[in-house]
């Protein structure tokens, strides 16, 4: 009996055991973050993105560019992808400790009654839009994500090689919330983008049974964020609680301390939850080299086996900050930068004596610019299929996938400019801020994950597609944060593909997916967390957060022979 008939009784008991093993160990993987979902290949979309044994056409220098030897002649291919990213945001009440910690300092009847006040307590943020990171034009508001994208390959008549390029975003994501909205303080705008624009690329069929590819990516990198600032901490809960003791401060029994604290007392409160400053920052990267490398093995005519490695780059990113400070935090500093007969402020004195440790005090500069900086590494990437043909019409492909985000520990921003409210920070929290850093612990976890397509030959010239693909946050369970609300969740792909007389083929597909993060009072190191230190960044401090993030895509493409 030939097995390598996809007919034979034979060899469809070989590929249900080759499946159930794979469903049976697939099922023990854990995370994935939001990469390939904005590539714009709809083959890929509508499987799952379980594609890396069944590379779909020019998008193989991505998924697998092995494929790239299955494309004959010349071919063009031009797409287009709109997605659609909504975040929800519940903050909730404070939890215990927060509630006993605030009813007593009230009850001392020290504090005025705004003193208290959290617009965004019990309170729903919704982002508006999306917001990307564009080449030369920088951070840009949009309804919606459109991007166009396309690519071309030629294979030389009579050679066993096919080379291409494309252009494709791995990821594009981004959100902007309203001025006014209750979660802006994580983030009234945020967006990371990597654009493929120019990707020279071979796949080369070794035989009749094996293809290697690999892909030179020149890509550009970009991240952007606008940042209201507050800090409901210890820090500034300290200040504020020194300035309910003045009547203490002045006597005699704070003998030398006197002159700190009638400038103190003289400032304005700051409020428990006042804005303290407004920090921008644009940084990029448009000259970012990458490599990518596949094979594809076939052994029978129905079973094909493939694997693709996507290396690690660096990118650093160069661009612009601008810090402002709230408004009442320079009329609480501001009796500290009076100066005497001698021109000599108290702001002055103070940083005198902090610099012997290395510190320094705010010297009440109002809007601080310069250049900022970035850098991290691009987490390399491990994908391994299989595809399998179990009869005429179906065909199911299986896809388990390494991605290496513990590359992403920490989100380091570097000024080339102090900042004033950071040399505060610098003295509590040393270790994630600095007058000229600021960092943002993410602590995201290397992960796998898995994929499954199935595809339906329904014609000779139409062919539909179901996939689901598990993508579990990279995010540790200890770790969660809603600066990055990507929960755990399972993508949902569906699509069609027609072949037309004159050689054009048209793929459409729709995804979504949705996931939720649940963070309980105190449980958010950057989000709510209680610690006294968590300067950086705990604007939320002991409130219970949800999140919920909904996303929808439509990916579109043509290709034809030239």
């Amino acid at each position: 009996m030939n097995l390598l008939n996809p007919r034979a009784p034979f060899a469809r008991v070989w590929r249900c055991v080759l499946c159930a093993f794979i469903f049976n160990y697939t099922s023990t993987v854990y995370a994935v973050v939001a990469d390939s979902l904005t590539l714009g290949n709809a083959k890929a979309v509508s499987l799952g993105h379980a594609v890396t044994a069944d590379p779909p056409g020019i998008d193989s220098i991505h998924f697998n560019p092995a494929g790239l030897a299955r494309i004959k002649g010349r071919s063009l291919q031009l797409k287009m992808v709109a997605a659609d990213f909504s975040v929800v945001m519940e903050i909730g009440d404070y939890v215990e400790p927060r509630k006993s910690q605030l009813q007593a300092m009230e009850a001392t009847g020290l504090f005025d009654d705004g003193y208290f006040y959290d617009e965004a307590r019990n309170a729903t943020s919704e982002t508006e839009g999306a917001s990307l990171m564009l080449p030369i034009v920088g951070m840009t508001d949009l309804p919606v994500i459109i991007a166009p994208l396309g690519g071309a390959s030629y294979a030389p008549a009579g050679k066993s090689y096919t080379v291409g390029t494309n252009v494709y975003a791995p990821m594009m994501v981004g959100f902007y919330r309203a001025e006014d909205d209750p979660g802006r303080f994580m983030g009234e705008r945020l967006s990371l983008m990597h654009l493929t624009y120019f990707s020279p690329s071979i796949g080369v069929n070794i035989n009749d049974q094996l293809a290697i590819g690999a892909a030179l990516t020149f890509n550009y990198v970009g991240v952007g964020m606008d940042l209201p600032i507050r800090a409901p901490h210890a820090g500034q809960l300290f200040l504020g609680d020194l300035q309910s003791q003045c009547e203490f401060a002045l006597n005699d029994n704070f003998i030398g301390f006197q002159d700190v604290a009638a400038e103190l007392c003289e400032g304005e409160r700051l409020g428990l939850y006042n804005q303290l400053a407004y920090l921008e920052f644009e940084v990029e990267n448009g000259l970012v080299p990458g490599f990518n490398f596949g094979v594809l093995w076939s052994p029978t005519d129905w079973l094909t086996l493939g694997a693709n490695y996507i290396a690690s780059f660096p990118m650093d990113m160069d661009g612009d900050f601008r810090w402002t400070n709230g408004e009442n935090w320079n009329n609480f500093l501001a009796p500290f930068l009076v100066e005497d007969g001698n021109g000599v402020s108290l702001a002055g004195q103070i940083d005198g004596l902090l610099r012997v440790f290395g510190w320094s005090f705010p010297q009440g500069v109002n809007q601080t610019e310069g250049k900022a900086q970035i850098s991290m590494d691009m987490p390399e990437q491990y994908m391994f299929g299989a595809s399998i043909q179990l009869s005429e019409r179906f065909k199911l492909n299986l896809d388990y996938k390494f991605a290496g985000w513990s590359a992403w520990d920490v989100l380091e921003v570097e000024f080339s400019e102090p900042v004033d409210f950071l040399r505060l920070a610098e003295i509590i929290q040393p270790d994630l801020a600095g007058k000229t850093r600021i960092a943002f612990p993410l602590g995201l976890e290397d992960t796998w994950n898995w994929a499954v397509g199935v595809e339906y030959q329904y014609s000779d010239t139409t062919v539909l597609r179901l996939g689901i693909e598990d993508r579990p946050t990279s995010l540790p369970s200890d770790g969660l944060t809603p600066l990055l609300p990507l929960g755990s969740g399972t993508f949902y792909g569906a699509g069609i593909g027609m072949e037309f007389d004159n050689g054009a083929v048209i793929d459409f597909a729709l995804g979504y997916m949705s996931s939720e993060l649940d963070m309980p009072g105190g449980t958010a190191d950057v989000g709510n967390s209680l610690d006294p230190s968590k300067l950086i960044y705990s604007p939320y401090a002991g409130s219970d957060i949800e999140v919920e993030l909904t996303m929808y895509l439509m990916e579109f493409s043509i290709t034809q022979k030239f």
